[in-house]
């Protein structure tokens, strides 16, 4: 699973539009095949700062969405709201959800000739 995140600042007075806008955005990115999900977070001490994770369950799928002419029109209605953006792409190494069984990590190989 790939995760996107994007730290963004809003323009002043621009909040209300731009989360608006952010969640029309989202349910057509949820329709590309490999949309996992996404997930709009604000932060308590600074309404003007927000992120956004999204999932998707692979890089391919990802491209797919990010060459699309549908994300080339949405980031063109969510730029003019936006001061500032940096994003970042991860690789899920793991995800445990509630109530699941944590499995033990795996043991140490030894190697040879180290004492």
């Amino acid at each position: 699973m790939i995760r996107t995140v994007l730290d963004m600042r809003v323009r002043p007075g621009r909040a209300e539009e731009f989360e608006r806008t952010w969640r029309e955005a989202a349910a057509v990115a949820a329709r590309y095949p490999g949309s996992l999900g996404q997930t709009l977070l604000r932060a308590p001490g600074d309404p003007l700062r927000y992120t956004v994770t999204a999932d998707w369950s692979s890089r391919e799928e990802l491209a797919r969405y990010q060459t699309s002419e549908d994300r080339e029109a949405l980031s063109a209605a969510l730029d003019p709201l936006r001061e500032s953006a940096a994003k970042a792409l991860y690789e899920v190494v793991a995800h445990i959800a509630p109530g699941s069984r944590v499995p033990a990590p795996p043991a140490p190989v030894p190697q040879r000739g180290t004492a």
